[in-house]
């Protein structure tokens, strides 16, 4: 378990990940559903067009960016090393940011998202950006426990950038917040299904579907991790008493 093969002993009939179609449509699908998020965000904070562009695209973008800076260097089945996306042949993905963008900034000047429009947006990227991460890494050969930490990085790092361009706290750091312990759980089946022998896409789509499930329950159910218990909250300060 966890000694991830390379792609090319095992899935033989998948030539080149970032080519298969259905990896294809959930890339398309999370940067549209990314830059819905990012783009909202911003509009609420009434940034202007540029800024609502900027902050919407970096949402969408910058798990997948942030993951391949990390992998960097491995080299894919065809021979070429990994390098960051959006900067290549893949260009469109920043087409699709940038227009969903334009198309948000005008929407939302009509018509009012209604509330809880950016969680479920996030939830959905949150799933996708997941398992593309962690299924991208597995397709490098990865150990399985990278392919979970590119999973969970691919899956929080856009919404944590999108947080901070918009001045809240990031979800992933949020206290007993349900977010990247999603990611976690999410990319772990993926991975274990993988090694397994579940055929990718079923082992892709119930990772997705994992991801989802497990931070919509939480959200709505108001599902909270323990949290660290405070150790000096109630340790006596000889100070206190210089004030009464």
């Amino acid at each position: 378990m966890f000694v991830t093969p390379i792609l090319a002993d095992t899935l033989q009939d998948v030539k080149d990940f970032d080519q298969h179609f259905l990896f294809h449509l959930s890339s398309i699908f999370s940067t549209v559903i990314g830059a819905v998020g990012g783009a909202t965000a911003s509009s609420r904070v009434r940034m202007d067009l540029f800024g609502i562009i900027v902050c919407g695209t970096i949402a969408s973008l910058g798990g997948g960016t942030v993951r391949d800076i990390l992998l960097g260097g491995l080299i894919n089945q065809q021979g070429v090393p990994v390098t960051v996306y959006w900067l290549g042949s893949d260009v469109e993905y920043l087409y699709q940011a940038i227009g969903t963008c334009i198309f948000m900034y005008f929407a939302t000047k009509f018509y009012k998202p209604p509330v809880g429009t950016i969680r479920v947006a996030d939830a959905f990227g949150l799933a996708f950006f997941t398992t593309l991460g962690a299924a991208k890494a597995y397709y490098l050969g990865c150990h399985g426990i990278v392919c979970i930490c590119m999973g969970v990085c691919t899956g929080v790092a856009g919404g944590a950038l999108r947080d901070l361009l918009t001045g809240n706290v990031p979800f992933v750091v949020r206290a007993r917040e349900v977010y990247a312990s999603a990611c976690f759980v999410g990319s772990l089946a993926l991975v274990v299904m993988l090694d397994m022998g579940v055929p990718y896409q079923v082992a892709y789509i119930l990772g997705t579907v994992i991801v989802f499930t497990v931070r919509m329950v939480a959200v709505m159910l108001n599902w909270q991790l323990p949290s660290y218990r405070p150790l000096f909250d109630n340790v006596h300060n000889p100070l206190d008493d210089s004030h009464k």
